[in-house]
């Protein structure tokens, strides 16, 4: 996971207003994957959601003369994406539940938003440390889920094989991240 920027909303505007490269960089390296993360979680697209983050920050290089931001760097950039997304899901005509709307006005949704960020940057960086095709079988059980005689059929695998790498999975996931989390 990556490290929490340092930079002020300060830092960040004369930087936006100066075309300054370094410190943008910086910015785009701390906070793109939570924000992917993050527009991933309402829009349900892998490939809209890396548009939405690339869009954000070519808005912000092509208008940061004009932005100001107040407050934490993070949350200008939350509040942005999170925009964007309500944005396009009205677009798209989709239902926008109460889940949606409570998010824009209340503030503590803000924070189990993030939570949830940094929950799935905990999740994936402890998936990395399992066996390709550990990783692999809860992936597809968990993320797409796939039943385990499916998981079987389409690896070419017992079913046994499959529900072993599954618990092995589940036991080193809960042993990393903590026994408060569940899968």
């Amino acid at each position: 996971m990556k490290e929490e920027s340092h930079i002020s909303a300060a830092t960040a505007n004369d930087a936006l207003r100066n075309r300054d490269v370094t410190v943008f960089q910086e910015i785009y390296t701390t906070y793109s994957e939570s924000l992917y993360l993050l527009a991933y979680r309402w829009v349900k697209d892998s490939s809209l959601a890396k548009d939405m983050v690339h869009n954000l920050f070519a808005y912000l290089w092509d208008k940061g003369a004009q932005i100001v931001i107040t407050g934490q760097v993070r949350s200008y950039l939350y509040r942005a994406i999170t925009n964007q997304c309500i944005n396009e899901l009205k677009r798209r005509k989709r239902h926008i539940g109460e889940e949606i709307l409570q998010f824009q006005a209340d503030g503590q949704s803000f924070y189990e938003a993030s939570d949830y960020i940094f929950f799935q940057q905990e999740l994936m960086q402890s998936l990395r440390t399992l066996a390709p095709r550990c990783r692999e079988i809860f992936l597809l059980s968990r993320i797409n889920g796939l039943e385990p005689p499916e998981i079987a059929e389409k690896l070419g695998i017992t079913l046994n094989t499959v529900y072993f790498q599954l618990s092995v999975a589940l036991k080193s996931l809960r042993q990393q991240l903590g026994p408060k989390k569940n899968f």
